[in-house]
C-alpha cells in the first residue's frame, strides 16, 4: 500500500477535490486494504467528516461545469449517505446532476459506509495519565491521575503532566503545551514543551511538528514549539532523526541528533544543527515538587533511616578534584527520597580524617546540578535554598552522643556551653555558578552568630555529571577551621552528625525540597524538630 498516496486522496477528499477518477482509487485502495480502512476511519473521525450535504455540493460543482465531490465538515446532527441522497433524488434537485457527478458522490458515500462503524463504539484507551501537579485542563474534560486516555487533543493550561502511553512510553508535559495523541506511536505536539522517555519496545515513536518530525531512535528526547512555531529538539540520550517539512539550504531533509545535541527550525524554516549543554531551562525533566513533607506542599523529602556513619582513615593523600576514586567507598551511605522520585533525588555520603583534615564526599542526584545564584559575598546565609549539602557536626571529644545543644529561644539567659560552642560546626557547601567558585560557609554554635565564608586553607571541587543529572562535590577542611586543631577526633569516638542536601528549583536560588540523614533515630520521623534548632536529632559520626 502506497500510504503517501493514500493521504493525498484522503487530503483531497476532505478539502472537496477529489475528482472521480481520484474517488474509485480511493474506494479500491479502501476494499484492498484493512490498514487503509483504518487509516481512513481514523482520518474522519478526527475531522469530523460527516456527509450530510455530498450531494448537494455535488449538485452546485456540477452545474458550475466541475467534476467534483465536496464533502464539508459535519453539523451535531449528521446524516447517513443513502438516507441524504435518496432525500436529495426525492427533491428533484439531482435530477439536472450530470450522470458522472452522481457516481462521484455515490462513490465518495461508498467509502464512508465502507469505513465507517454502524454503530459509535468508545474509542480504545492508548494512555494512562500517571501524575499531576497543579494541572489546569483547558475544555470539557479534567483528567485526573490514573484515568485512562483515548486518542485525542490534551490542552495543558497550567501545571505539569506525566503520561505513559500504552507502549511504555512516557511523556513529561509542561504547561502551557497543546498535544494531540494521535495514537501510541505518534502525537502531535502544536505548541508547548514536552519530554518523552522511550522505552527500546517502543522504538519509532514519533512526534511530529509544523516544522518536522522527530522519530525517536531509542532515547530520551525534549521537544518544544512555541507561538511563532519556532522549534527546538534536544536529545539527553540515544539518537532521534528530525524529518524536516522544508529542505535546509543543501536541499536535506533528514537530520540525525544525537545525545548532546539540539536542533533549531526557525519561524522560516532555517535549520540550525549545534552541540549544546543541556538547557534545563527550556526542559523540566522531572517533577518540579516532588513527595510529601508533613502534607503541606509537595517537595523531595524523606524520613531518615541511617542512624550513623563511619568516619574512616584516609588511606593516603587526597586529592580534591571532584573524582571520588581515591576514596574507600566501603563507608559511603546511600538515600534515596520517597517514591516515586529516588530515581532523580538521591544521595551518595561519605567521609574520611586524617591529622590535618577532615574530608567530605557526596554523590547527588539532581536533575538541575550546580545552578546556585546566591552570591557567597553578599548573602552566604541564604545559599542554602540554591542548591547545596549541609553537614552538622561536632568535633569536641568530650560532648559525646547524643548531644546537649539547642538553639533555644533568642533572649534565653542561661546557656549549656555546648549551645555557644565554636567546636559545634553548620557547614553549607554550594557551587556559585555565575563565577563557577565552589564555596564553603561555616557558622559555629547554635546561635549561628559567628561564620567565616569561603576562609583560607580549605580545598573544594564539584563536578557535574555528563549527563546532567548528578554532581559531586568533594573538599578537605582543616581541623584549625573546625576548632579541633589541638585535639582532633580519634579512632573510637562517636560524636554528632547530621547530613542535608538542599535542592532549588532551575532558577538556582529559590529551595524546593530537601533530604535529612544520619539522625538520632528517636527523631528519625519527626520532621518537626529542626536539626538546627536542636543538635539532640543528629545521628552519630563512628571515628575509625
Amino acid at each position: 500500500m502506497n500510504t503517501e498516496r493514500l493521504h493525498e486522496l484522503i487530503d483531497a477528499w476532505r478539502d472537496g477535490i477529489l475528482t472521480e477518477e481520484a474517488a474509485a482509487e480511493l474506494s479500491q485502495m479502501l476494499r484492498d486494504s484493512d490498514e487503509a480502512r483504518q487509516i481512513f476511519r481514523g482520518e474522519s473521525q478526527l475531522h469530523g467528516l460527516l456527509h450530510r450535504a455530498v450531494a448537494a455540493d455535488a449538485m452546485e460543482d456540477a452545474a458550475a461545469g466541475h467534476r467534483v465531490c465536496r464533502v464539508p465538515p459535519a453539523t451535531s446532527r449528521g446524516v447517513e449517505p443513502p438516507r441524504l441522497i435518496a432525500a436529495l433524488m426525492r427533491s428533484g434537485r439531482l435530477r439536472f446532476a450530470g450522470a458522472a457527478s452522481l457516481a462521484v458522490c455515490l462513490v465518495a458515500a461508498g467509502i464512508w459506509l465502507c469505513v465507517a462503524p454502524r454503530k459509535p463504539e468508545p474509542p480504545d484507551p492508548i494512555a494512562t495519565l500517571t501524575r499531576c501537579i497543579g494541572c489546569v485542563w483547558a475544555g470539557p474534560s479534567h483528567p485526573q491521575p490514573g484515568d485512562r486516555l483515548s486518542a485525542g487533543i490534551l490542552a495543558l493550561d497550567q501545571g505539569l503532566a506525566e503520561v505513559k502511553l500504552a507502549n511504555g512510553v512516557d511523556l513529561l508535559i509542561e504547561a502551557p503545551t497543546r498535544l494531540e495523541m494521535m495514537d501510541f506511536a505518534c502525537s502531535v505536539l502544536e505548541t508547548g514543551r514536552i519530554v518523552a522517555r522511550v522505552p527500546p519496545a517502543a522504538r519509532g515513536y514519533a512526534v511530529d511538528t509544523l516544522k518536522a518530525k522527530f522519530i525517536d531512535l531509542g532515547t530520551e528526547f525534549g521537544i518544544s514549539v512555541e507561538p511563532d512555531r519556532e522549534t527546538v529538539a534536544q536529545v539527553f540520550d540515544g539518537v532521534v532523526v528530525a524529518e524536516v517539512k522544508e529542505p535546509d539550504a543543501s536541499g536535506k531533509r533528514s537530520h540525525r541528533i544525537v545525545a548532546g545535541e539540539m536542533v533549531r527550525i526557525d519561524a522560516w524554516g532555517a535549520v540550525e544543527l549545534q552541540r549544546v549543554a543541556f538547557s534545563h531551562e527550556r526542559f523540566l525533566r522531572t517533577f518540579s515538587r516532588p513527595s510529601v513533607h508533613d502534607g503541606d506542599e509537595l517537595i523531595p523529602f524523606k524520613p531518615s533511616q541511617i542512624a550513623s556513619l563511619d568516619v574512616v582513615t584516609a588511606p593516603g593523600p587526597v586529592i580534591i578534584d571532584g573524582d571520588l576514586s581515591d576514596w574507600d567507598l566501603a563507608s559511603a551511605f546511600d538515600a534515596r527520597c520517597a517514591e516515586p522520585f529516588g530515581e532523580s533525588y538521591h544521595l551518595r555520603g561519605l567521609m574520611m580524617h586524617d591529622a590535618q583534615y577532615l574530608y567530605i564526599g557526596a554523590r547527588v542526584g539532581d536533575p538541575m546540578p550546580m545552578r546556585n545564584v546566591i552570591d557567597p559575598n553578599s548573602d552566604p546565609w541564604s545559599a542554602w535554598m540554591g542548591g547545596s549539602v549541609q553537614l552538622r557536626l561536632s568535633t569536641d571529644r568530650t560532648f559525646g552522643w547524643p548531644l546537649k545543644a539547642a538553639r533555644g529561644a533568642p533572649r534565653q539567659v542561661e546557656r549549656d556551653e555546648q549551645d555557644t560552642s565554636d567546636r559545634i560546626i553548620h557547614l553549607t557547601l554550594w557551587y556559585f555558578q555565575p563565577r563557577e567558585q565552589p564555596c564553603l560557609e561555616i557558622r559555629y554554635g547554635m546561635m549561628f552568630d559567628r561564620g567565616v565564608v569561603n576562609p583560607p586553607g580549605w580545598r573544594g571541587a564539584f563536578h557535574k555529571a555528563l549527563d546532567g543529572t548528578s554532581y559531586t562535590v568533594e573538599c578537605a577542611i582543616p581541623w584549625t577551621l573546625l576548632g579541633a586543631d589541638s585535639d582532633p577526633p580519634q579512632a573510637g569516638d562517636e560524636l554528632g552528625l547530621c547530613w542535608t542536601v538542599n535542592w532549588s528549583d532551575a532558577s538556582g536560588k529559590r529551595w524546593k525540597g530537601q533530604l535529612v540523614e544520619i539522625k538520632n533515630p528517636v527523631y528519625a520521623d519527626r520532621g518537626k524538630t529542626l536539626t538546627f534548632d536542636v543538635a539532640e536529632t543528629w545521628g552519630r559520626a563512628v571515628y575509625r
